[in-house]
């Protein structure tokens, strides 16, 4: 299955490198296909081992690896990129071979341990992945007379010196503060800009008003000549014939220097009509009869809706026009601003984005050619806004997050205050905090066998900092408490992303709290099988959803969740289920459970479907960590009530849209993803709050379906168990065509025939 899983995105990509319009999506995906041969090769020779937590021959589970989609990792190590520029200037520096063991090997001299001194006193350095913070973090040790650490380190990673960069890359100012986030860096952003190309739809739009337009008023000019009483009477006018002449011959220059707008060429459009009458009228040939008929219904119909060429109401709506045409395209202006952040640490966000988005300036106009004066349009600003270097409650409130996968990129920032907590050296709380988002910034690998990822424990620089750590439980726990009420409050119909819970996870376990948070998985390699967190999420989700709307509406039995026990010591796992080893029998196990709940049977047929049904049921048993927040006393700002309304609403919304959709199943798992976050809000809201909520018919408001999903819930609330009178709860996941496509009036599209 993981082979065929590799070889699909290689398809996948080639076909697009090979097919897209845009080139620069082709580009992309031509690099990503590279990096998918080079996986399913280094996989076939046998140097990749799928599913390994060290997967890489002869690289230990410390090195950060270059991974792909789905978790296959290529073969290589993020560090082994080619030397940088800054590693050439320091070898030439210090008159050493510019190779990674001459310069590691300088670094660890006197000399070298003096210039790591000075980076951890300015921090002026950037850690972009953990093993630039290796040898830095040795020469803190090595300051602070723990030489033994320092030794321990430098056995670790001496045996890679020559293919990963282990020191820091020079920076020009200290990193931003730890409470400072965003979501790309000023040098992204400029090159995001300096990247954009023109529109070819505007360019077209911006041809017709500067090209076709103004040429296309001289030939109604022309004809408007003629129009006497509705009928259009060409007499021998030699002169009216010569301009007649010239604007043909002057239609076929435009025509081959202008190819952007087409529209002159299609039979139907006015120019057309008019141009084609011109040539009948010019030569010899016969007529057309219905050309002959549409001309005076085209003169009148144009001078009626713009004016004849020449009035006040025509000038002035061609002026405006031209205004529009001649102002800068947009990739020109982008460009202008994206220079503009060259002046800037390309490595840090932007503090204050509104300092770059004025009018161009007389020195840029001079420099780059466009107009003085000329504004910058929203997609600079857009741009500028993700680079925003603020507080991340700032950055909710202005937008600049739009979804919960998007804050979980933001939030390794603002955990990583809580590891500089734990050093009172500052220069080391820095190099710790930098080495912290580095490593959460590394990609999951695909692992089997129920294997745990790496853990920043096990990086060999991370280790020995643990007899200079202090506690931060405190900080921690604060820190968790916030990052799951923003979750909560902004992204109330979206379950928590795995890279959110994996953030959540570090500051609980930081806090005291071993609590088991359980990660979405992937239904296109499921195995089969939960790891025991799974039982335990479900445990703690018994106790604080059993005799509420959510146990009915789902049909939980509680006492069966609390009574399931953990993978005995004397069976073996074998594919879907328990070996039973001796006659005494357990129980059904935490999987079994679930796959009974999806309706699956042992030897049923494997698909990505029936792994999604059960996946799904592990969802609702756990309630996908929501009780476990409960269970932390974590508190949205907002009434459980208010979001469960906003689910509700959501939940409308996304069934609307995949009533339209070709492929709707994706956004129809969405919506019942909503729906069952709408549920568990209101079993733990008021009672008031909530059988307001339910009494309100408003909140059906939507597609019809909704009436329908809103009574089941209220039959629940009434104490109803889900399931009697043909009511039944709305999952995402099915095998077959949904139910709901058909509530929702989707009609599928006829398959193509061969």
């Amino acid at each position: 299955m993981t082979n065929g899983y590799a070889v699909g995105q290689l398809g996948m990509a080639f076909f697009t490198a090979t097919t897209h319009e845009d080139p620069a999506v082709r580009r992309r995906a031509d690099r990503r296909a590279q990096r998918w041969a080079q996986a399913i090769e280094q996989i076939a020779d046998g140097r990749v081992s799928v599913g390994s937590r060290a997967p890489v021959s002869g690289l230990p589970p410390w090195v950060t690896l270059e991974v792909l989609r789905g978790g296959f990792a290529t073969g290589s190590a993020v560090a082994e990129a080619p030397l940088h520029a800054d590693e050439i200037a320091l070898a030439q520096r210090v008159g050493i071979p510019a190779q990674r063991r001459s310069i590691f090997g300088y670094l660890v001299t006197d000399a070298g341990l003096r210039e790591l001194f000075n980076l951890l006193d300015s921090g002026t350095y950037r850690v972009e992945v953990p093993e630039d913070a290796a040898l830095l973090t040795m020469a803190w040790l090595v300051r602070a007379g723990d030489r033994g650490g320092a030794l321990d380190i430098l056995d670790a990673v001496s045996p890679f010196a020559d293919r990963l960069r282990l020191a820091p890359k020079a920076a020009t100012a200290p990193t931003s503060p730890a409470d400072v986030v965003y979501r790309i860096t000023a040098g992204e952003a400029a090159a995001v800009l300096e990247a954009r190309r023109p529109n070819r739809r505007v360019e077209a739009q911006r041809e017709a008003l500067a090209v076709w337009n103004p040429f296309g008023d001289r030939v109604l000019n022309l004809w408007s000549e003629k129009l006497v009483d509705g009928r259009v009477s060409v007499d021998d006018d030699p002169g009216w014939r010569a301009r007649a002449l010239d604007l043909l011959d002057e239609y076929e220059r435009l025509a081959a220097a202008h190819t952007l707008c087409s529209k002159h060429r299609r039979p139907k459009e006015n120019l057309a009509v008019l141009l084609n009458a011109l040539r009948s009228v010019t030569s010899d040939e016969e007529p057309d009869p219905r050309v002959a008929g549409l001309l005076p219904r085209v003169i009148e119909t144009s001078l009626l809706k713009r004016g004849a060429p020449g009035s006040v109401e025509h000038d002035t709506l061609r002026s405006d026009q031209r205004d529009v045409a001649l102002a800068p395209p947009h990739s020109r202006l982008a460009a202008v601003a994206g220079g503009r952040l060259r002046s800037l640490d390309p490595s840090e966000g932007i503090a204050a984005p509104e300092l770059f988005t004025g009018a161009v300036t007389r020195t840029e106009a001079a420099a780059t050619g466009v107009a003085e004066g000329s504004a910058m349009p929203k997609v600079v600003q857009r741009t500028l806004s993700r680079a925003h270097a603020a507080s991340v409650t700032t950055l909710l409130a202005e937008g600049a997050v739009p979804s919960s996968e998007v804050l979980a990129e933001l939030v390794p920032r603002i955990s990583a205050t809580v590891v500089a907590e734990g050093f009172s050296d500052p220069a080391l709380a820095r190099l710790a905090a930098a080495n912290y988002r580095a490593f959460r910034r590394r990609r999951s690998l695909l692992l089997l066998s129920l294997e745990n990822q790496v853990q920043l424990s096990e990086l060999p620089w991370v280790r020995p900092l643990a007899s200079h750590s202090g506690t931060i439980t405190n900080e921690a726990m604060s820190v968790a408490q916030r990052v799951a009420a923003l979750a909560l409050d902004h992204y109330p119909a979206t379950i928590v992303p795995n890279r959110l819970l994996h953030e959540m996870q570090y500051l609980l376990r930081a806090a005291g709290h071993d609590l088991p948070l359980v990660e979405e998985l992937a239904a296109d390699i499921f195995m089969g099988r939960f790891s025991d967190k799974f039982r335990l999420a479900a445990q703690t989700a018994a106790h604080i959803v059993g005799g509420t709307i959510y146990a009915r509406y789902y049909s939980i039995d509680p006492q069966q969740i609390l009574s399931l026990t953990g993978p005995p010591k004397d069976k073996a796992v074998t594919g879907w289920r328990w070996r039973r080893s001796g006659p005494a029998d357990p129980g059904p196990s935490f999987g079994e459970l679930c796959r009974a709940r999806a309706g699956q049977r042992p030897g049923d047929a494997w698909s990505v479907a029936a792994n999604g049904m059960v996946i799904e049921q592990s969802q609702i048993l756990t309630t996908h960590n929501l009780a476990a927040f409960v269970d932390l006393g974590i508190r949205p700002s907002r009434p459980w009530a208010e979001l469960a309304r906003d689910a509700m609403a959501r939940t409308a919304a996304l069934l609307g849209l995949a009533a339209h959709q070709r492929r709707p199943l994706a956004t129809v798992k969405d919506a019942a993803y909503a729906w069952r976050q709408a549920v568990f809000y209101l079993s733990i809201a008021e009672p008031s709050a909530a059988r307001s909520l339910l009494a309100d018919d408003s909140t059906a408001s939507g597609p019809a379906v909704m009436t329908e999903l809103l009574a089941g819930l209220r039959r629940a609330a009434d104490g109803h168990p889900t399931g009697a009178d043909n009511h039944v709860p709305f999952l995402g996941w099915t095998v077959g065509r949904h139910w709901i496509l058909d509530a929702i009036g989707h009609v599928e599209e006829p398959a193509l025939s061969r």
